[in-house]
């Protein structure tokens, strides 16, 4: 069921990413969605910084169950910001309209499952070690793959 819901998560993300690739925003909502832009930029980096701070000062024990939880953990509050961020641009849209109304409560779903280590460990780290890094890396590098490159076209463009 987790990895079929992760699954589902990345498959909204990459329909709404080319669904949405050539409209343009709703102008009303410029304010917000510049900001959850700069959120999701930036927030590889700050979060890079903190758990790193934490990992070598507080969070030392069960290291590996730690860092697997927070790329997984990340990865869907990158996936629920940009569910919000698509909702406010392109509500117009009927198809991403309902694509994002599908995704918030799914990957807010989700977050609520294994943001608490002990539910992820059981959910997760337990079933398949690991195998959870890659999985935390493959959300993470599919999302900002994409993300950054419509991005630079955009940026490019205007």
């Amino acid at each position: 069921m987790l990895y079929l819901g992760l699954i589902m998560i990345a498959c909204l993300f990459l329909y709404l990413h080319r669904a949405s690739f050539s409209l343009v925003p709703d102008s009303k909502l410029q304010l917000p969605i510049k900001r959850m832009d700069k959120l999701i930029v930036f927030a590889p980096f700050v979060t890079v910084v903190v758990f790193s701070i934490l990992f070598l000062t507080v969070l030392k024990g069960q290291l590996a169950d730690r860092i697997s939880h927070a790329l997984i953990v990340f990865s869907l509050w990158i996936f629920f910001t940009y569910f919000i961020k698509t909702l406010f641009g392109y509500w117009k849209n009927k198809n991403i309209l309902l694509v994002s109304l599908v995704g918030i409560p799914l990957t807010l779903y989700f977050i609520f499952q294994l943001t608490p280590l002990d539910n992820y460990t059981q959910l997760v780290f337990l079933k398949i070690r690991n195998v959870s890094f890659i999985v935390g890396l493959v959300l993470i590098v599919l999302f900002y793959s994409n993300y950054l490159h419509k991005r630079k076209v955009r940026i490019g463009e205007g």
